[in-house]
C-alpha cells in the first residue's frame, strides 16, 4: 500500500470513527449531559463503559496507525554533526524554577470544552520492569536477617467510574476526533521512548483491547478494519527497528 492510499484509508476510517461517536453520544447523551447523570444502575453505568472502552481502544490504534503512515511519509535524514564552541562562560545554570501553586477553580459542567480532559495514550507496561520496591536486596550472608519492612498503607483507590470521570473521557475523545494531530506527536515521543526500553510494548500496543467492549450495529465492520491498519503499522514500525 502506497503512503497516499495509506492517507485516504486513515481519513477514511476517522470518518467512520467520527459517525461511530457522534451515534454513541445521540444514544447516551453529551458530556454534559452524562457529568449529571448519577449511574446508580450498575448495567446503565456499564453498557456506557463498553461503548467508552470501545472508542478509546480504536481511536488508540487509529492514532497507531497514523503514526507508522506518517513515519514513513518522512524524508529520511542521516546523522547531523553539530559542532559547539566552548569558550569561558558559555555554560550558565539557571536557578531552580519554584512552581506555582495551581488556584483550583469550581467545574462548569455545562461547559465541557473548559474542562482539564487529557486523553490517555495507554500504552502497555513493559512487564520486565522491577518495581523498586520489589526489588532484590543486597545484604551480608553471615549478618542477621533484617527485620522486613513493613510495606506503606495504600492509598484510598480514585473513583474512576463517576459521572464526571465518564464524562470527561468522551470529551477527550471529541477533542482527540476533532483533531488528532497534537496526539500524533504525543503518541509519536511515547513510542521513541519506549522503542528504546523495550521493543515489545510497541508491538503490543496494536493488538490491547479492553475487557469490556461495545459495538455500533450501524457499522459493525470498523473495529476490524482499524485493527487491520494497526496491524499493518505495528509490522512496519517493529520491522524499521
Amino acid at each position: 500500500m502506497t503512503i497516499a492510499a495509506a492517507l485516504a484509508t486513515n481519513t477514511a476510517l476517522w470518518d467512520r470513527l467520527r459517525a461511530t461517536f457522534a451515534r454513541v453520544i445521540a444514544a447516551i447523551g453529551a458530556p454534559a449531559a452524562i457529568a449529571l447523570l448519577s449511574l446508580t444502575a450498575r448495567s446503565t453505568r456499564l453498557t456506557i463503559l463498553r461503548q467508552l472502552f470501545m472508542l478509546e481502544s480504536l481511536v488508540r490504534k487509529l492514532l497507531f496507525a497514523e503514526l507508522a503512515t506518517r513515519a514513513a511519509a518522512m524524508p529520511s535524514r542521516g546523522p547531523q554533526l553539530t559542532y559547539v564552541l566552548i569558550r569561558p562562560g558559555l555554560v550558565i545554570v539557571n536557578p531552580a524554577r519554584k512552581r506555582a501553586h495551581r488556584n483550583l477553580r469550581a467545574v462548569d459542567l455545562a461547559h465541557p470544552e473548559t474542562w482539564s480532559a487529557p486523553f490517555a495514550l495507554a500504552l502497555p507496561r513493559d512487564t520486565r520492569r522491577v518495581r523498586d520496591c520489589n526489588a532484590p536486596r543486597i545484604r551480608d550472608l553471615w549478618a542477621p536477617s533484617p527485620r522486613p519492612i513493613e510495606p506503606p498503607p495504600r492509598a484510598p483507590q480514585r473513583q474512576r467510574s463517576t459521572p464526571f470521570c465518564i464524562a470527561r473521557r468522551f470529551e477527550a475523545l471529541r477533542r482527540v476526533l476533532n483533531d488528532p494531530s497534537p496526539h500524533i506527536r504525543r503518541l509519536a515521543i511515547a513510542q521513541s521512548r519506549a522503542l528504546k526500553r523495550a521493543p515489545e510494548v510497541v508491538s503490543r500496543y496494536a493488538l490491547v483491547a479492553p475487557r469490556r467492549y461495545g459495538y455500533d450495529p450501524v457499522d459493525v465492520r470498523l473495529p476490524i478494519d482499524i485493527t487491520c491498519v494497526a496491524l499493518v503499522a505495528r509490522a512496519k514500525l517493529c520491522d524499521s527497528t
